[in-house]
């Protein structure tokens, strides 16, 4: 995970989000004051998910699809998600439980969809002393709360949380699942590679190193943290 700029929201939400979010809770109201499994309920309810999906909009996932938001990137784990799946529009606050923040641009994100699965993030949104425990990408700077290490003994490569919400953020996102582990694990030795020819002054290697510490690359929390460690080495 690694920290973004939000870019200005798109054109949709300035122009449609106060009354898309107006007549969702009209109908949130509704829907409350209704006798449920009744006709009347069930219309409502499709009536419902049918206000809801707007925020699905092809112009609010392609801003963040872009190079300027998440670069086709899951927003917590840096999996690139494109090229074998759309990937999800994911609620920082899950619209469940916060629909007043259905369109809010502030709280839209780019997840793949295990991170934003029912086995992970889901609609959890765990509050400790009101302060939401999950980091959000666009508010938060993942290193204050996140360690980013490789163990060349086991040749994996871990998130580790180093604060209450890094520790939360890291079970919640499922950011050292087995699968996920085993493939960064993978890239990030090759990475290491790059960060030990570039202290040997190859400076072809550094080009590369350089490159895939770019917030456009996967896993660049990574490479970024093997980088600045060569340096500190080299000093």
């Amino acid at each position: 995970m690694i920290a973004i700029k939000r870019t200005n929201k798109p054109k949709i939400l300035e122009q449609k989000a106060d009354t898309w979010t107006k007549s969702l809770m009209n109908l949130r109201a509704k829907l409350n004051a209704c006798k449920k499994e009744s006709e009347v309920y069930r219309k409502l309810k499709h009536k419902y998910q049918l206000a809801e999906n707007k925020y699905q909009h092809d112009s609010i996932k392609a801003a963040l699809k872009s190079e300027e938001m998440f670069s086709g990137k899951c927003a917590y784990c840096e999996s690139f998600i494109l090229h074998i799946d759309y990937g999800h529009i994911e609620h920082y606050q899950p619209k469940s439980i916060f629909p007043e923040y259905t369109f809010d641009w502030n709280n839209l994100l780019l997840a793949c969809g295990v991170c934003n699965g029912s086995q992970f993030k889901s609609n959890k949104f765990p509050i400790t002393n009101e302060q939401p425990m999950l980091l959000n990408p666009c508010s938060d700077d993942p290193t204050e709360h996140l360690n980013f290490d490789y163990d060349p003994y086991t040749n994996l490569a871990s998130v580790y949380g180093k604060t209450p919400r890094g520790e939360k953020t890291e079970i919640v996102m499922g950011l050292n699942r087995p699968e996920l582990l085993r493939y960064r694990s993978q890239m990030v030795k090759k990475i290491i590679f790059l960060g030990i020819k570039t202290s040997e002054g190859d400076i072809e290697a550094k080009k590369i190193l350089d490159e895939a510490c770019k917030s456009t690359q996967a896993y660049s929390a990574f490479a970024d943290a093997i980088r600045n460690k060569f340096k500190s080495a080299k000093q």
